[in-house]
């Protein structure tokens, strides 16, 4: 079970044992924030093709049709939708980069055995 606490951006085991690096987590509320924000541009969108369905019928119709033309209201939630589903990919991939990062830090820091060879004098 995992406790996060908002006012730090960090989120702790019960147990107390840090389980997300600061920056991890700020990445993850950055994914967060880009999926709300590409579902509500997605309803905006599909909300305006239903309603743009219900004044003109899409039977044979491009894709390319129902946008519209430059500038179209369609055309705007699309391209709004676009950039959104943009953004979540690059988010999603900034977090894959920090965890892999956070990884290989670790790996470097984590245990390491040294052996002290010394020789017995006679």
């Amino acid at each position: 079970m995992r406790i996060y606490n908002e006012g730090t951006s960090e989120m702790r085991g019960i147990d107390g044992s840090h389980e997300m690096h600061a920056d991890l987590a700020a990445r993850r509320r950055l994914l967060l924030l880009a999926y709300r924000r590409y579902m509500e541009a997605d309803r905006c969108w599909s909300v305006a093709i239903e309603d743009m369905k219900t004044w003109f019928p899409t039977e044979g119709a491009s894709r390319l049709s129902r946008i519209g033309h430059p500038g179209s209201p369609i055309r705007l939630l699309y391209e709004q939708r676009e950039k959104a589903i943009s953004r979540l990919e690059t988010a999603r991939i900034k977090l894959e980069v920090g965890k892999r990062r956070l990884a290989e830090q670790r790996g470097r820091t984590g245990t390491r055995t040294i052996l002290l060879l010394t020789a017995a004098s006679d």
